[in-house]
């Protein structure tokens, strides 16, 4: 069958059919009959059915892995965030609990340096405001002579070394909160374990339990594509 496909097509290109002029509907008839025997042809031949099927389903299929590793790259950074906010909640409300004794106290140490470590950022933020205004006051003045004044200069270094231990002050907390957040995750993670019977961390629980079961069904779906 798969012979008769060059025959008809080498019958439309014929002299004789170019010469007499075939009329239309008889082209477009057999045209559709020689498509009807490829398609009854194609039906037939489970083999190519089945290779068409998988090329077709090949991108299909990796598109849709792709889509379900980045659905499980969110649940599982959604799920480790909960533990952060059981684990700070645990912390703060339950520091007693033996389990999370020295990990709470470690976590308070590093709490108190981040609240120590805001409040001189926010001393030098208002300190170096109120020397950029009064920098700007003399500048306003309309003294031709100021820009060469040693206050202008005084001025001009204090608001650079406040400048400079703001930056260095800013890094310090940023790195001191980023310290924070595997403590209280691993806090959250020995809490979900015990699950202690406390109302005001029973919703978190919930939110992690709905959280756990998202993550298996992506996994076992991205094992079956």
């Amino acid at each position: 069958m798969e012979n008769l496909t060059p025959k008809y097509l080498g019958f439309f290109s014929s002299p004789e059919m170019q010469k007499e002029g075939l009329p239309f509907w008889i082209f477009y008839l057999l045209l559709s009959i020689i498509l009807l025997l490829i398609f009854i042809n194609f039906l037939q031949n489970k083999e190519l059915r089945q290779k068409l099927s998988y090329t077709l389903a090949g991108p299909r299929r990796r598109l849709n892995q792709l889509r379900l590793k980045v659905s499980l790259r969110k649940e599982e950074e959604k799920k480790a965030e909960l533990f952060r906010q059981l684990g700070q909640l645990a912390s703060v409300r339950w520091p007693e609990m033996p389990e999370i004794e020295e990990i709470a106290s470690e976590i308070r140490s590093l709490e108190e340096e981040s609240s120590k470590l805001q409040a001189l950022w926010h001393e030098t933020y208002r300190n170096l405001e109120n020397l950029k205004l009064e920098k700007k006051k003399l500048s306003l003045e309309g003294n031709p002579a100021i820009k060469d004044s040693a206050l202008l200069q005084e001025l001009n270094d204090k608001i650079a070394r406040l400048e400079k231990n703001r930056a260095e002050i800013q890094e310090k907390l940023l790195a001191t909160n980023e310290m924070l957040e595997p403590h209280h995750e691993t806090i959250g993670r020995v809490v979900y374990k015990l699950r202690p019977d406390r109302e005001d961390l029973a919703f978190l629980y919930f939110q992690i339990d709905k959280s756990e079961e998202r993550v298996a069904i992506l996994k076992n779906d991205i094992e079956n594509q």
